[in-house]
């Protein structure tokens, strides 16, 4: 589902995808808090946790959680609350057999939600524009680098801004196994074919790497990047 203006806190797109379900809300580019109807469908806990929050930040909890729900539903499930652990992250209740990863842009919040029994899973989006070259260094390995470089001048950002997005979304589902930081350089990223990434993994602290599956989906000025891991 896609809509050229979605109204604020609707369900922009919704897909399945290999790593689970994909569900965006669109969210206001404001810092005003949502308003209480959009709040009210937020469960007790989780509207709880909104009156703690100011500015851009309300909005983009809130988005994030009601994308999830959608998400969830789509699997047939009911999500229980959804807070955050102590590194952020979305904390599930053990108990809805579920895994879930969230991420968001200024107007756009997205979730991914997949069956526990499936692996760990992270989601990340990022605008395409305006290209932002200067990153290139911080979070691509000597290799990476010098393949991007090879390109025509016109495919760079896109090559750059695609390996930005996947390593973000292997560290959200590598970082609740392996609770610590996940650096850029701990990963090497390459598209194998359309939509489809290899990685390989060098873990600085020599931990048995997952069997990874990458993958980017392209919105409208954004790519947004799904990764599951699986320890056996």
């Amino acid at each position: 589902m896609d809509r050229a203006r979605p109204r604020p806190f609707e369900l922009h797109h919704q897909e399945a995808l290999p790593h689970g379900i994909l569900a965006a809300v669109s969210i206001p580019d404001s810092p005003e808090p949502a308003p209480d109807s959009v709040v009210d469908q937020l469960r007790p806990e989780e509207r709880e946790h909104c009156r703690g929050l100011r500015g851009y930040t309300h909005g983009q909890w809130v988005g994030a959680r009601l994308a999830a729900a959608h998400a969830a539903r789509h699997l047939g499930v009911q999500l229980g609350p959804l807070l955050n652990d102590e590194r952020g992250a979305p904390l599930v209740s053990p108990s809805s057999g579920l895994v879930v990863s969230i991420s968001h842009k200024r107007d756009l919040a997205v979730a991914l939600v997949a069956r526990a029994s499936n692996g760990s899973i992270g989601v990340d989006i990022e605008d395409f524009a305006p290209a932002r070259m200067s990153v290139a260094e911080r979070v691509l390995r000597p290799d990476e680098l010098r393949e991007v470089m090879a390109m025509p001048e016109e495919r760079r950002w896109g090559a750059v801004v695609m390996r930005f997005s996947v390593k973000e979304a292997i560290y959200k589902a590598l970082a609740p196994t392996l609770r610590r930081y996940i650096d850029f350089s701990e990963a090497e990223v390459s598209l194998e074919r359309e939509g489809l990434m290899r990685v390989r993994l060098e873990l600085a602290q020599g931990e048995p790497a997952p069997h990874l599956d990458a993958r980017i989906t392209w919105l409208p000025g954004r790519v947004v990047s799904t990764v599951r891991a699986r320890w056996s």
